[in-house]
């Protein structure tokens, strides 16, 4: 796996500016099987919480760096393991998001058609098994810290507590408060210079977020329970 992924940074950031593409460095920290790794889906909310990370701990998370550019240190290796081939870690934390939510944006993100429901179809099993091998199936794992994006947005200074219980910190909530002022959606999309919409803001994307929940929801609660039926007890909807 090691090898695998030392493949993928060459491939996939190779010329990409803001990312720490320094094999050497990126090989002396995952080739501690302590360093922590940061495991996310795509599109539920890994970027603001990793801004968080950074602003507060001082340091970036590895590959994609925010603030501190000339850091030799860093907090974690993010991966969102699409794939599902990521094994043998011992250390990680974990983020989720509501499945609705979730699929919903990966859809505007790739600038699907939101009512194709193959594709909302491919989406949700592959999310639901994705959550289902991080919460409930891996064994490799020694420490783990599951959160969740709407724990973020709840509270969240309890929240983060769990972040810096997990990465051995002080948690200080004035800190993160200062921190948390210097970081939101609109810096956010400022900050990540791409035409692709990682960060939405517009009202039409709520709106017609409200619209596919309305329409979907069922479809993929349904979904996610057939790949694990423990996941129900994790959504409120389902």
């Amino acid at each position: 796996m090691f090898n695998r992924i030392i493949n993928y940074v060459k491939r996939r950031f190779r010329g990409n500016t803001g990312i720490i593409t320094d094999l050497e460095v990126i090989a002396s920290s995952i080739s501690n099987p302590d360093f922590p790794w940061f495991i996310s889906f795509p599109r539920t909310g890994s970027h603001w919480i990793r801004m968080i990370m950074e602003l507060y701990f001082e340091k970036p998370s590895l590959v994609q760096v925010f603030y501190y550019k000339d850091s030799k240190e860093f907090t974690c290796f993010h991966r969102h393991d699409v794939g599902l081939s990521i094994c043998g870690v011992r250390n990680v934390l974990y983020l989720y998001r509501d499945p609705v939510d979730t699929v919903y944006s990966q859809l505007k993100y790739d600038r699907d058609n939101v009512e194709d429901e193959n594709k909302i179809r491919h989406w949700t099993v592959l999310y639901g098994r994705h959550l289902s091998k991080w919460i409930f199936e891996e064994t490799f794992t020694v420490k783990k810290t599951v959160i969740t994006y709407e724990e973020m947005h709840k509270d969240m200074h309890e929240t983060f507590k769990k972040i810096c219980e997990h990465f051995n910190m002080p948690f200080d909530p004035e800190k993160l408060d200062i921190v948390l002022k210097n970081v939101s959606k609109e810096k956010l999309k400022r900050r990540i210079k791409t035409n692709i919409p990682v960060v939405q803001l517009s009202p039409e994307y709520e709106k017609g977020k409200h619209v596919f929940r309305g329409k979907y929801s069922s479809f993929i609660y349904k979904l996610i329970n057939e790949q694990n039926p423990s996941l129900g007890s994790l959504f409120n909807n389902s």
